[in-house]
């Protein structure tokens, strides 16, 4: 069987959540036997060389990367107030990629279609003019849930106005872009519900993002009791939103009843503007060479997401590091753990700092959490829990010849 994978994003290295989920499916894939070739778009601003790709991994993907400029552009923006149509999908089609991906359709022929995303989705009548193949969309986000979210948040009267502006044309664009594809690859079973119950009625599978291994050194160094940390994609906006919220409403409330306590900030492509953070009880790292090594030896991951949709994926890699995770509510939506279980849930700012203080005051508590988050993550998120149902869906899809 012949796969065709079209990513948002280059996947490789699977170094934070979107690339993990992208790179694990091809993974799986390969190990079931199936071929799979890897088109990304290669986004300008955060360009991955293909020559600092493996050779290996480059030529059993028969890996192409095509450069794309999704960058913000204010005249852009500013036209498209006047068309119907959202600036978020319209930023990812370029003419030049429908024409390679024609002349690949044109010259290959796949089994299976996945576009990883919302954001592949202009690609469509090329695909359905060119290929047979089944088509599958993998829904990472209720992508028009992040910019509601980010909406009702904005302090600014005009940045309100054009965030829900943008959210219900994205809306808009959702609901119909579902009903044009041959079946539906949830990554969280909340997501998969919001699609049934709006209309969705094709073949649909929940595939979780998988761990393939436990997200630990060899020699664990000890923990650093009283330490908590972020580590995130600092170029997406739900977390730099949550985390402003949290230096500013949350960690101040820790270190006056904990004043010995650390935060740690780390993450790919910081803004400058976070290292005024910086204090003695703050360390801003920036990005970092190895997310294991980072987490180590910290106890605490804190996740204070106040908007986004999905799964977060750092969660789940905290958790198979043996973290004590604290979240707000949406930062754990579509998981499944157990609030007091497997993870520490608070939404407002004072309940928050309450629980990082009993984590430093009481580190066999956090330990514990830590321990049931590791066998949570074992039972369902491993690729052997996943893959499997995942295979057993294309197989029967390819085999449905009729589905369309």
């Amino acid at each position: 069987m012949r796969v065709l994978q079209l990513c948002h994003k280059v996947p490789y290295p699977p170094a934070d959540g979107g690339s993990i989920a992208m790179h694990q499916i091809t993974e799986g894939l390969w190990k079931a036997g199936y071929e799979v070739k890897v088109i990304a778009l290669n986004l300008k601003g955060c360009e991955i060389c293909p020559e600092d790709i493996p050779n290996d991994y480059r030529e059993k993907a028969a890996f192409e990367a095509h450069i794309l400029d999704t960058r913000v552009k204010p005249v852009q923006a500013f036209l498209n107030l006047f068309t119907r149509q959202s600036y978020n999908v319209s930023r990812f089609y370029s003419k030049s990629i429908e024409k390679r991906l024609e002349r690949t359709l044109q010259r290959e022929t796949f089994d299976i279609i996945q576009l990883e995303g919302l954001y592949l989705t202009p690609y469509i009548p090329v695909i359905r003019k060119n290929s047979r193949a089944k088509l599958v969309y993998r829904s990472h986000n209720i992508e028009h849930f992040i910019w509601e979210r980010m909406a009702k948040g904005a302090q600014n009267p005009f940045k309100g106005w054009y965030l829900r502006l943008l959210a219900a044309r994205l809306k808009k664009y959702e609901m119909q872009a579902i009903h044009r594809v041959d079946a539906l690859v949830a990554i969280s079973p909340v997501d998969l519900a919001f699609f049934e119950k709006h209309g969705f009625q094709k073949p649909a599978i929940v595939a979780p993002v998988t761990m393939p291994k436990l997200f630990r050194l060899e020699e664990q160094p000890e923990v650093m009791i009283g330490t908590a940390f972020h580590l995130g994609s600092m170029d997406w906006r739900p977390n730099q939103e949550g985390i402003e919220w949290f230096l500013e409403e949350v960690w101040p409330l820790v270190v006056k009843q904990a004043p010995s306590m650390k935060f740690f900030l780390a993450g790919k492509r910081l803004p400058p503007r976070y290292f005024r953070y910086a204090t003695r009880n703050v360390v801003v790292a920036g990005e970092v060479p190895s997310a294991v090594e980072f987490m180590a030896d910290k106890q605490i991951m804190v996740v204070p997401l106040l908007s986004g949709g999905g799964m977060r994926v750092k969660i789940i890699e905290g958790m198979a590091a043996g973290k004590t995770i604290i979240s707000t509510d949406i930062g754990a939506e579509g998981i499944g753990c157990t609030n007091g279980e497997h993870i520490l849930l608070a939404d407002e700012p004072a309940r928050m700092a309450e629980l990082i203080v009993k984590c430093q005051k009481d580190p066999a508590f956090a330990e514990k959490i830590g321990k049931a988050a590791v066998q949570f993550v074992e039972q369902n998120f491993s690729p052997e829990s996943v893959m499997p149902g995942l295979i057993k869906f294309y197989e029967e899809m390819v085999e449905n010849k009729a589905l369309k």
